[in-house]
Formats: C-alpha cells, structure tokens, sequence
C-alpha cells in the first residue's frame, strides 16, 4: 500500500497575480526612473551618500519634512539606484504618477490639514525577492471548490454558520482538523523556474453596471482606493513549479465504534487528487466564463486576452480539465468574493453611504464592482482580471497552444536579465566609490577623535597644571615691559614650580641680552625675587671682561678639561657638569665657541635639520657680547 502520492504542479499565469505578504515599497527605498520606467528597491541603510547629500537627508529627517524627504529620493535617485536589490518595470500611469505627484500635496483637509500621497507599492510574496506562490493560497483554492461540491448549492438555514464559516466548514468537510479530508492533502509552495516577469500595476475598482450622477451627469467612481501593486505577469509558460501530496489511511478509520472517537477522516471523505482537481474546475470555470461575459458588457475587459483565454479554455486545455489532469483556479486578494464563496450560499457584505451619521450595508450574493489590474489610474478600457492561473497535475509533454500564447505575452517585454547585469556593473563602481567614502569618514571620525583627545588631554592638564596656558607668552617675551606683564599672570604658588621658573630665567636672560645698556640691578632684583620661591639663582649683571694672553692662559678651562666628543655629548652631559652657556668665563666661552663651529652650529642648514643648534649657538653669542670677548 502506498502511503501517499506525491504530484508535480506546473503553473502557468493566465492573468496578473497579486497575493500580499503584508511588505510595501515606500518612497525611501524605492526610486522610479520615468524615463525608463524602472523602479528599483533598495535598503537605504546600505547605501552611502556623500557628505552633502547625506546632510541634507539628516536635516529634512531631523525636521520631519516628510515631502521633501520623497522628493530628496526622487531627485538623488542615481545614488541610490546602484544599489539596486530588485529592478522591474512599472506601468505608464505608476512611472507619470511618480515623476509629477511625489513630495506634492495632494488636497487639503478641514482646518487646512495637507494630506499627500504615501505613495506605498504593494508587494506580492516573495523569498528574498523571488515571486513565488504559497501552498496555503491554493490549497485555500481548493477547499472552498470542495465545500461548494459537498453543500450542492444548498441554502444556509443556520443563524451562526451563515456568519462563521468556520462552524460551515466542520459540518460539510465532517468535523475539525483531525476528520477534515483536507489534513490528508499537503500542497507545497510553488517556486518560480526561472526568472518571473513581474511590474507595478494599478488595482482599479470599477461598477458592474456603470452609475452616473443625477446632477453632473458624470460616471461615479466606486470608494475603493486606488493601489498600487507588484504583480506577476500573465502568459509565463510554467513559470512555477511545487508539489501537492495525498496521504493514504488505508483502512485506518475504517470502523469507529459509538464508544470511539473518530480521529481520521471518513474513507468516503478522503480526497483523490483527480477529484479535487474536478472539484476544482466545476468550481471555477462557470465563475470564468461568467466573469467574462459580464465584464465584456462594461465594454472594461482587453478583447483580445479574452478571446484568447476563451480559446484556452475550449481547446486544448479542455481535456486536461475534464479529466482532472489540470485546475483553473483564482489566487490572491483581487479575485472577487463570488470566487471565494459558496455557491447558493454568498452573503457579500456591500457597504453603502452614510444614513444619520451610521454606515449602512447590505448582504448580496454578488459584488458590484470589478477589480481589474491597469496601467493607468483612471483606465476604462483593455483591462484584465486578477488571479486567474492553470496549474497543471503532473504535466505529460507540451502544450504547444497555450505555450504558443506565453510566447506572444513575453515577446514585448523588457530584457530584466540585460538590466540587472547593467546594474551588478554600476554597483561594483558604487562600492568602489563608497568604500572611497567611507575610508574618507573614518579618517575624517579619526582625527576628530584624536582632536577631542587632544583637547581633552590639554584640558586635564591645564586642571592639572594651570600655569601651562599662560607659558606661551612668556616664551614669546622680548622686552622688559612683556616680561612685567607676562609675569603678572602667574599666582604666586605657581612661582614654586621649577618648570615656571626656568621659563621666566630664560626670559629674563632673553630681555638682558636685547637690551643689554638698560638692564639695572633693579631689574636683577625683580627677577631674583621672582625666582626665589624655585629655588633658582639668578646672576646678576658681571662687569666687562677683558682678558690678555697671560689671563687666558692661566684662567680655567673646564670646556678643555670636559673633553666633550661632538654635540650630542654636549647637551647630555653640560648640564651634569654646571657647564650652562650664560655661567662660562671668557676662555670657557672662547673654546666652546671653537668647538661649536667644528661641529658646524654655525651652519644655517644645520640649524633646519637641529633647531637646538641655533639655540645654543645664539645663547653662546648673547655670552660672548655680554663678557665682550672677541669673536
């Protein structure tokens, strides 16, 4: 015994498709070129925009300017484009719609309120952006044309089950999940074979029978809104593939003892696939043809996908229906209540105007507005159905008319395959391009992190050290009167430090040595004072030094004496030995003079490569004018 049948489904769209998973596309992750009439879906929050758009983003976000956060997509879409997960082409009303009404008002409310176009895209159910078409939906096909088989255009006597079809479908399909004949039947979601055409239609709702207004004389519109939608297209040959799978009981359930609850279906309940498709067709086919025939009335159906169609259906589509080989079914949101309900039994709940400020209604057995999917919003004419699909059970060979038909349905469209590839070539630039971008934020956020340190870190030194922010302009001091000034800046605990001190020394020394004939010993007394909190000496002013031969040959030499081997030894160990340049005698001054110009302290390109060169050769030559000793 076979425990279950598993079957192949094939199907093949013979109208739009349009079943919703509750995702749109909103104006910030979708742009429309008009031109080309091409919507391409993105995620904003992988894209990278320069410094200037990127501003400007952030400040009509930061002000909620919800237009002109559309219109900024709109008129930047070539950034955005590159990085394009989903391309498809749009109709001619959708592309025009787009380029004149997004970012405007659309009217005004009571109180001058602006109301404006959310401009949201509605899109089919997909897999990481692949179309396909759910087991649910047609498994949901399939057991409304079985419960309008077992009610045979039976009226509903009871209150509740005309209300709930739920209560309706225990007793026609024989009890709850467990004895329901459909948990014997599995349909899996039919994913698409190739690369599915899909576009963005219009659903336009328009009247059976065509209103006018009593008083304008013009056609009414019926209240429901405008959408728009992702759709998959007709004429597709096969385009989706899935499997539907009956499960046999065999004699389980056979026998239920009045003791025993049942907890299988009734065998004379249980599905045979050729019977569920037969079902199906009885169910569908006269809803087609009627469908058909009424909206040819509207003068609203495309004359030719009818006549086609119709074509279909009589010829060699027939026998595969007939033999239950193949199903007509109705998928998605769009297929009209007659399609979804049971026949005799529809109750279609149709609202109606407003009476004493309370909406009214009544219960029909038939809608009376069409759905159709449209190019344009305000389309009367060459329109077409939703839903309407074939899926075939197990197809056996070809089916050279309706693939004949396919053919003719793609032969017009865009080549979606050329475009992406396009595309995938314009990313690549755009990643290169944004990684430039991003390299340049990050060095960018670098070094304004290394500033903020950087301030912070001067900050916490000046809390730290106070008397560092006022240091700059003494070093700067040339003359007695910025000396006096410079010094007035600094607390008298501050005159402890060391390294305030020095500084205030070098300065002095500084100004002693610009203006050597009007520095008195007042002016060695201000800046011994100054410095005495340090512990610092000062030396005041010496009389000139004259030397002779006989002097310089008996005076000390300590620089001789030190032996020093070129300049680095002199700066690592002068200080060690008391050898500071403003405390030398004449001949210590004469014989460092020496040896500073064999290390070429002299030499103006040295001083570039060394500063401290230029500064002990300046402070050697402040000495030597000050001692008078010749050069």
């Amino acid at each position: 015994m076979k425990f279950m049948e598993i079957c192949q489904l094939a199907v093949t769209p013979l109208s739009p498709i349009h079943i919703g998973c509750g995702e749109d596309f909103e104006p910030t992750n979708y742009v429309i070129d008009s031109e080309k009439k091409q919507l391409y879906g993105f995620d904003p929050g992988k894209t990278v925009l320069p410094d200037t758009q990127a501003q400007k983003l952030t400040e009509l976000a930061e002000s909620a300017n919800l237009l002109g956060i559309q219109r900024f997509f709109r008129d930047n879409r070539s950034f955005f484009i590159p990085y394009s997960q989903v391309v498809m082409p749009v109709a001619d009303g959708v592309a025009s719609d787009y380029h004149n009404k997004i970012g405007k008002v659309a009217n005004l409310e009571g109180g001058g309120r602006q109301v404006f176009n959310q401009f949201a895209i509605e899109r089919h159910i997909h897999s990481r952006n692949r179309l396909y078409i759910p087991g649910s939906s047609l498994k949901g096909a399939l057991r409304t044309a079985l419960m309008d088989r077992l009610n045979k255009s039976r009226p509903i006597v009871d209150r509740d089950e005309k209300r709930n079809s739920g209560k309706l479908a225990v007793r026609l399909l024989g009890g709850d999940f467990a004895t329901s004949p459909l948990r014997l039947l599995k349909v899996a979601d039919c994913m698409p074979s190739n690369d599915i055409d899909r576009q963005i239609l219009y659903a336009v709702n328009r009247y059976k029978l065509r209103k006018y207004d009593r008083k304008t004389g013009q056609e009414k519109e019926p209240r429901g809104v405008v959408a728009r939608k992702e759709v998959i297209l007709p004429g597709q040959y096969r385009a989706f593939t899935g499997t539907i799978t009956v499960h046999d009981l065999g004699d389980r359930g056979l026998e239920a003892s009045m003791n025993t609850k049942r907890n299988v279906p009734r065998r004379d309940m249980r599905p045979e696939l050729a019977q569920v498709a037969r079902d199906c067709n009885e169910y569908h086919r006269p809803r087609l043809r009627e469908e058909l025939r009424d909206m040819v009335i509207t003068g609203m159906i495309d004359p030719k996908w009818k006549a086609d169609i119709e074509g279909l259906l009589d010829g060699e589509l027939k026998p595969l229906l007939d033999a239950g080989k193949a199903m007509l079914v109705r998928l998605g949101k769009y297929g009209g209540a007659e399609s979804k309900t049971l026949t005799g039994v529809a109750e279609i709940k149709i609202m109606k105007g407003k009476a004493a400020g309370k909406q009214e209604f009544e219960f029909l057995n038939k809608t009376k507005t069409f759905w159709f999917a449209a190019p344009k919003a305000e389309q009367q004419k060459e329109m077409l159905p939703f839903g309407w699909v074939l899926v075939e059970i197990t197809p056996q060979g070809e089916l050279p008319q309706l693939k004949a038909w396919c053919d003719q349905q793609v032969y017009n469209r865009p080549n979606m395959k050329t475009e992406y590839e396009q595309l995938a070539a314009t990313r690549l630039q755009a990643e290169h391009d944004a990684q430039k971008i991003r390299e340049q934020m990050q060095a960018e956020e670098r070094a304004r992190q290394e500033r903020e340190a950087e301030r912070q870190r001067r900050e916490d030194e000046i809390k730290k050290f106070p008397w560092r922010e006022h240091l700059p302009q003494l070093e700067k001091v040339e003359n007695w009167g910025d000396l006096q000034q410079a010094g007035l800046k600094f607390d008298d605990a501050w005159k402890n430090e060391v390294e305030v001190a020095s500084v205030f020394k070098m300065a002095a020394e500084r100004v002693r040595t610009n203006f050597p004939k009007t520095w008195s010993v007042e002016r060695d007394e201000y800046v011994v004072l100054w410095l005495a909190a340090s512990g610092l000496e000062w030396s005041s002013s010496e009389p000139v030094i004259t030397t002779t031969a006989e002097d310089g040959a008996s005076a000390p030499d300590r620089i001789s004496d030190a032996g020093f081997k070129n300049f680095g030894d002199w700066t690592n160990r002068s200080k060690q030995l008391g050898l500071e340049v403003e405390n030398l005698s004449a001949v210590e001054v004469q014989s460092l003079q020496q040896l500073f110009k064999e290390w070429k302290l002299d030499n103006k390109k040295a001083w570039k490569k060394n500063p401290g060169k230029k500064e002990y050769w300046d402070k050697l030559h402040s000495r030597i004018k000050q001692l008078k000793v010749p050069k």
